[in-house]
């Protein structure tokens, strides 16, 4: 089936043409092919000169201010290196047409906190930024209330006159169409109906409804493969007979082990202990930081939305390879490399890092909405380019909350790879379980607790900011 047929029309040079008809009659597919998106499989198209279009979803983005989701506008002019600061002739611009559009006092607000015709307006300015001949506005207003859509037409048709643009637009109330445009174009199942702005077009019969097979939910389906699991698991639940009489003696007689009483708290080498923990957390920092720099890139040549399949299937193969080997195994490795201490610790958190952070930022990349992306692609922004102003902005929070959790882990990791000689306070664990003394492993608990909850407390603040 067509989704255009027989369309013949020309718009006239700074006239304002408003496209009319009900859903699926091909308005948007014929805004898609005036923008170049979708080539028409018969005839031609005739453009007379630079187009930009507003969508209808807008798609800025979000986290980015007003006035840098403007600047955006100019990415296809100008370099990757001058996009990370844009030009200040490029700013002075972009700032005077967020101040044309009514937004002069919100020029350094995230698009996120903007009202609805607010970021309307952003999305005016940022198609104005490419210095357009034609400007395309698919449903531009469909999303707001009478009052704002009146408001944003008129001003659409105040830059039109200004700028003497020729304006294509996709409208559903045609009264709002007949009071701003110079010719409506009705059209129904992708023919042209008529030109006229006199009675509307007769209403498209109701798509017959197809009729399909009940489905589960899938919280339902979810909680169905979950019991699935647990069922063929449970075998390796075996015991001896009684074994677990008495277990919850025994347990509570270790953990009371554990309480210091009377002279130990005076045997524990409090000093010494807090000296390691206090590596423990260097050492779990460090290796979150440099593994978070060695995975971002990896990550980057990992994602589906970034980097071609026969590069990140690959990369993809050999990170799962590398996350099949435990910490401690590369704390073994890195003891043997460069002996006994907290150098070898660190390498073996960051070796153990790069696999799962890598694995965290490459979904976190692939799950940034990527509208935004495919509008900068319409306004000539190279794919790193797309990258640094569009999916690292909205992939940046789930960024920062996976290197969080991993610094979490590795204070707890950098703890054990002490047994086996990596440093921190594990050697000093190990030595107080070898002797016994489990009033000094109750210590050494006590103040690794206190290190996770401090680190929690930091990462639960870090996460209000970022987010």
């Amino acid at each position: 089936m067509r989704a255009l047929a027989g369309v013949d029309l020309e718009v006239p040079q700074g006239a304002h043409v408003a496209l009319i008809g009900p859903s699926g009659s091909g308005k948007s597919s014929l805004v898609a092919v005036l923008a170049g998106q979708i080539a028409p499989s018969a005839g031609r198209v005739e453009i007379g000169g630079r187009v930009a279009r507003i969508h209808q979803d807008l798609r800025l983005v979000p986290r980015a201010s007003a006035l840098r989701n403007v600047l955006h506008g100019c990415l296809g002019r100008v370099s990757l290196a001058q996009s990370l600061r844009f030009p200040p002739a490029e700013r002075a611009r972009a700032e005077a047409l967020l101040r044309r559009v009514g937004l002069g006092h919100r020029l350094h607000a995230p698009v996120r906190t903007l009202s609805g015709g607010e970021a309307q307006r952003v999305a005016i300015a940022r198609a104005l930024m490419q210095d357009p001949d034609i400007l395309l506005a698919d449903e531009p207003v469909a999303s707001l209330d009478p009052a704002n859509a009146a408001a944003i037409m008129a001003l659409l048709d105040e830059l039109r006159r200004e700028r003497g643009l020729t304006l294509v637009s996709v409208l559903h109330d045609l009264a709002l169409a007949e009071r701003c445009a110079d010719r409506i174009v009705r059209l129904q199942s992708g023919h042209v109906m008529s030109t006229d702005p006199g009675s509307p077009a007769p209403p498209s019969p109701p798509a017959p409804v197809e009729s399909l097979p009940p489905r589960l939910p899938p919280s339902v389906t979810f909680l169905a493969l979950v019991g699935v699991a647990v069922a063929l698991s449970w075998g390796v639940m075996q015991a001896a007979p009684g074994a677990f009489d008495g277990a919850a003696g025994e347990a509570l007689r270790f953990l009371a082990r554990l309480v210091p009483k009377g002279a130990q708290w005076a045997e524990i080498p409090w000093e010494a202990l807090s000296r390691s923990l206090v590596d423990t957390l260097r050492m779990a920092i460090l290796g979150t930081v440099m593994a978070s720099v060695i995975a971002l890139p990896l990550s980057a040549l990992a994602a589906r939305n970034i980097a071609p399949p026969w590069i990140g299937w690959p990369v993809r193969a050999a990170l799962n390879l590398w996350r099949a080997v435990p910490s401690i195994v590369w704390a073994l490795l890195f003891v043997a490399a460069v002996g006994l201490g907290a150098i070898a610790g660190v390498l073996g958190l960051i070796a153990y890092s790069v696999g799962y952070l890598t694995k965290f930022f490459y979904e976190a990349f692939e799950g940034a909405e990527t509208s935004a992306a495919g509008a900068l692609a319409e306004l000539g922004a190279s794919g790193p380019k797309r990258f640094v102003h569009a999916v690292w902005p909205v992939a940046l929070p789930a960024l920062a909350g996976a290197i969080l959790f991993m610094l979490e882990y590795n204070v707890r990791a950098a703890s054990v790879l002490g047994i086996v000689g990596a440093g921190g306070i594990g050697h000093d664990l190990k030595l107080a379980v070898d002797w016994s003394n489990w009033h000094v492993v109750g210590a050494i608990l006590a103040l690794l607790a206190l290190a996770v909850l401090a680190v929690d407390s930091f990462s639960a603040w870090a996460r209000a900011r970022i987010g």
